[in-house]
């Protein structure tokens, strides 16, 4: 084997060791889309799985920090053993721009992005708890 494939091969390797999960899947009970009853008045249930989506300041390139965190009106959803964001998807006008897989206890509902916002109308984020289903959260820029 030529040491460029053997590179090639340790490289694809540890990409797939890299993305395997160490969550057990099976704790993933609900992946139904959940939309809240009343926007406008949240219940408490539905602003701690709601993504929050801040647009901060753009850098020298023009491109924008985008966070979204888990949780709105100060309550933030929790990441534990057995409940917790396993994922979270942010979108550009309903196109995928970022994606963060999460893990129970060590990493909580939080992804940042650095977009280009030019021409960008809306930008939308889902979260998906274990346990309640998806959450998605959009804003107009």
């Amino acid at each position: 084997m030529k040491r460029r494939d053997a590179l090639k091969a340790i490289v694809a390797a540890g990409v797939a060791v890299s993305s395997v999960s160490a969550y057990d899947e099976k704790l993933i009970t609900n992946k139904n889309d959940i939309t809240p009853k009343d926007p406008q008045n949240l219940t408490e249930f539905e602003a701690k799985h709601l993504p929050d989506i801040m647009v901060k300041d753009a850098d020298a390139k023009g491109f924008t920090l985008v966070e979204v965190t888990v949780g709105q009106k100060e309550i933030i959803h929790p990441s534990e053993a057995k409940h917790w964001i396993y994922e979270i998807e942010l979108f550009a006008d309903d196109k995928l721009i970022s994606k963060a897989s999460l893990e129970p206890e060590i990493s909580r509902g939080f992804l940042s992005a650095r977009v280009n916002l030019k021409d960008v109308k809306t930008l939308k984020a889902i979260a998906r708890c274990n346990l309640h289903g998806n959450f998605t959260h959009t804003i107009t820029l």
